[in-house]
């Protein structure tokens, strides 16, 4: 298998100003949209962009490949969110007369994810969390 295009030119400039920008953006940036601009601009600064990665291979950079706190925190309360999101249109069913129905399994789990957003909440800075430009 080849080594990450990312990780290998990890000294260059252009990939030491993407790591910075990955830090500071990681909380108001999602990472397809910051893997797209990061790939425009590597393809507008080669003739041949064709040993370029792709704007998927940057984005498996992002999401497996930078460890730092700032991004992991951001990508796992992203992936929380989501979770609970679903989790919660599961809570409710419905009986075969219609009427409504709780699934106290699906709220068992949906309070624990809760209970973990609400975690990395009260743990993190909140100043580098998802409150782009807004005083906490």
């Amino acid at each position: 298998m080849a080594r990450c295009w990312m990780c290998e030119n990890c000294t260059t400039e252009d990939v030491k100003n993407f790591h910075s920008f990955i830090v500071e953006k990681a909380h108001s940036v999602d990472a397809k949209e910051m893997a797209r601009h990061m790939h425009e601009h590597l393809v507008s600064q080669q003739e041949d962009p064709s040993g370029l990665p792709s704007t998927e291979e940057v984005l498996e950079h992002l999401q497996k490949h930078v460890l730092h706190p700032t991004v992991r925190v951001a990508q796992i309360l992203r992936n929380l969110l989501g979770l609970a999101e679903m989790l919660q249109e599961l809570v409710v069913g419905r009986g075969e007369d219609g009427s409504p129905l709780i699934d106290v399994r699906t709220v068992t789990v949906y309070l624990k994810v809760v209970a973990e957003i609400m975690q990395i909440y009260k743990t993190a800075d909140v100043t580098k969390m998802l409150f782009s430009g807004v005083e906490p």
